[in-house]
C-alpha cells in the first residue's frame, strides 16, 4: 500500500478542501459519468473500474459524498489475498435490492460478499445495527466502549480494507447528508492505528461528504490521512 491519496470527483466536494491537496494525490474526475448518484448501474460501473485502472498507486481513495460507497465494492474486486473487510459506518450496508437488483450505496457490502471470492469476512463498527451472523460481525455504536484488541480477534485473515463512512463519527467531528453515529473522530484514528499495526492493510477509502460542511469534514479527513500515512512505509508500493 502506497503512502498517496486518490481524490475520485464524483461530486466536486473535494475541490472545497484545497488542505488536502497538499498531500501526494491524484485526482480522478467521475462527474460526467451518468447514473451513479445512490445506485449504479452496469455500464457506469464499468466506466468507473476503467477510469480507476489509471491510477498509479493504491493507496487511500476518497471517494466523495455517501451517495458513492458502492465505489468500496469495485476497489474491493482488485484483491487476490484473502481478506476481511473492516467497515465504519452508521449503516451496514448491506440491504438487499430485491426489487432493482442495482449496485447501490445500501448494498454494495451484500453486493460484495457474494461478488468477491476472496472477502472472508466483515466487521463493522459503529453501526446503528447490532444483528452479527457467522459472515458479519458488528460491533454496534451503543458499545463503542469496546477495545481495540476484543476487534482485533474478530478479525480472521491477515489481510483487512478499511472503508470509512464519515457518518459514522459524531456531528462535533464530522457532517454528512445521512444520520450520523455518536464515535468521536479520536476513537476513529486510534482504532485506524491498531488495525494498521495488527494487520496488513490491503487499501482505505473514505466518504461521507456534504459540500454545506466542507471545513469540518476537511479537518477530518485530514486527521485520518495522517493516521494512515503514520503507519504507511515511503518506500512501499503496489
Amino acid at each position: 500500500m502506497h503512502p498517496s491519496v486518490t481524490f475520485l470527483n464524483f461530486d466536486h466536494t473535494y475541490t472545497w478542501q484545497r488542505n488536502l491537496l497538499r498531500f501526494p494525490h491524484e485526482w480522478i474526475d467521475m462527474y460526467d459519468i451518468k447514473g451513479t448518484n445512490l445506485y449504479c448501474d452496469d455500464q457506469a460501473i464499468r466506466e468507473i473500474e476503467s477510469r480507476l485502472t489509471r491510477r498509479y498507486t493504491r493507496g487511500i481513495t476518497f471517494i466523495g459524498s455517501g451517495n458513492y460507497h458502492y465505489v468500496s465494492y469495485v476497489l474491493l474486486k482488485q484483491f487476490h489475498e484473502l481478506f476481511t473487510l473492516v467497515l465504519f459506518d452508521h449503516h451496514t450496508d448491506m440491504n438487499e435490492q430485491t426489487l432493482f437488483p442495482l449496485l447501490s450505496c445500501g448494498s454494495w457490502v451484500s453486493y460484495a460478499q457474494k461478488h468477491v471470492p476472496t472477502l472472508k469476512h466483515v466487521v463493522i463498527i459503529g453501526s446503528a445495527s447490532s444483528q452479527s451472523s457467522s459472515h458479519v460481525t458488528i460491533f454496534p455504536k451503543s458499545d463503542l466502549i469496546y477495545a481495540p484488541t476484543a476487534i482485533m480477534r474478530a478479525i480472521p485473515t491477515k489481510h483487512v480494507y478499511i472503508s470509512i463512512d464519515k457518518d459514522v463519527l459524531r456531528k462535533q467531528d464530522a457532517q454528512t447528508n445521512w444520520d450520523q453515529g455518536t464515535m468521536a473522530l479520536h476513537t476513529l484514528v486510534t482504532y485506524i492505528g491498531h488495525l494498521f499495526q495488527s494487520k496488513h492493510v490491503l487499501g482505505v477509502d473514505i466518504c461521507g461528504e456534504d459540500v454545506s460542511f466542507c471545513a469540518k469534514n476537511e479537518k477530518a479527513n485530514e486527521a485520518i490521512i495522517r493516521a494512515c500515512f503514520k503507519h504507511m512505509p515511503v518506500s512501499s508500493a503496489s
